[in-house]
């Protein structure tokens, strides 16, 4: 059967609430029957396998792959499922996440409709039952915009909103055309892939008003008030490094360093790391601490945060005394 679009759910213990996710594809109203579900399990340990395993045997547009061991990360299962797609359109889903019922339906047509070869939307973040939407800087322009190329909005690169893979849909050509992969063995991998795909997409689609995507904060796998412990840390460093090979040497993305190195800083402070992987931390980040100007604007904070944000940047770029006091500081009043 020839279906319109493929979506892709990495899994891994995710007995809890893939059903959920499962059936907020079912639910589409671009009909079920139009949509390759593509199920990627990494190795889990509980029931998921057996719930992927009943799903496929029910719908036949329903595919499993099956990992004999766990990568750590979901860019081996997404890559899986990208080679594994039999149409032109790819769709991403967090297995405790949901679409609503619009989704598919809405970011296919503009995909087509646009040409295009990536369609974003704005999203739902839900948190204890508390439902929020997310605004960004784009709030200012149209319902629906247009980018030939990132260069014509450089500030909707800097932003962390658009970096999320699961509120767009990317046509697979232009994906395989540039090689565009999720890196294998570290995080920051979706920052990565959907980077690389605005430096060398050429029709770039906005929904500036739709909210279609579900992003459910869950306290034990989602919350960034996490204790990251010393290889989630360097897992985020190497994402980190892999990004900034895609910017660094080209002036006009300088800008885009500040939120990034913002976004490591928090996982720093955030982080249950020894003294010793600390110092291996700031080493690596020095030389981008060092370029951060101190007057830099963040889009997506206030003035108070701004402030300081820029002088925790120059502490750390200057003393590994004081910035462990901080980090420590700050892990003992968050227990």
């Amino acid at each position: 059967m020839d279906y319109k679009l493929s979506v892709i759910i990495p899994t891994f213990n995710a007995e809890t609430y893939l059903i959920d996710a499962v059936n907020s594809v079912k639910n589409q109203t671009f009909g079920f029957e139009n949509i390759e579900l593509i199920l990627v399990d990494d190795n889990s340990t509980d029931s998921t396998k057996f719930i992927i395993e009943d799903l496929s045997n029910q719908y036949i547009n329903v595919i499993s792959i099956f990992s004999e061991i766990n990568s750590g990360s979901p860019s081996v299962p997404r890559n899986l499922g990208i080679k594994k797609a039999s149409t032109n359109f790819v769709m991403f889903l967090d297995s405790d996440d949901e679409y609503c019922p619009e989704m598919c339906e809405v970011m296919y047509n503009a995909i087509n409709d646009y040409n295009s070869d990536i369609v974003t939307c704005k999203y739902f973040r839900i948190q204890n039952n508390r439902i929020e939407k997310i605004t960004t800087f784009c709030d200012k322009y149209p319902n629906i915009f247009k980018l030939n190329s990132i260069e014509d909005s450089l500030n909707f690169l800097s932003l962390g909103f658009p970096t999320m893979i699961w509120n767009k849909i990317f046509r697979k050509d232009f994906i395989l055309k540039n090689n565009i992969e999720f890196p294998i063995g570290d995080f920051y991998e979706d920052v990565y892939f959907t980077t690389k795909s605005y430096l060398f997409a050429e029709n770039i689609v906005i929904l500036n008003n739709f909210f279609a995507y579900k992003y459910k904060i869950n306290n034990n796998n989602k919350s960034i008030s996490q204790a990251f412990n010393k290889n989630l840390v360097e897992k985020q460093l190497n994402g980190f490094l892999d990004v900034m090979k895609l910017i660094e040497n080209d002036e006009k993305y300088h800008f885009l360093w500040n939120e990034i190195i913002v976004d490591m800083s928090k996982i720093y402070l955030y982080s249950s790391s020894d003294n010793d992987y600390q110092k291996h931390f700031l080493k690596t980040m020095r030389p981008y601490y060092k370029k951060y100007k101190l007057n830099s604007k963040l889009h997506t904070a206030g003035l108070p945060f701004n402030v300081l944000i820029n002088i925790f940047i120059k502490i750390f770029s200057y003393s590994d005394f004081l910035a462990i006091l901080i980090s420590n500081t700050y892990s003992y009043f968050k227990k």
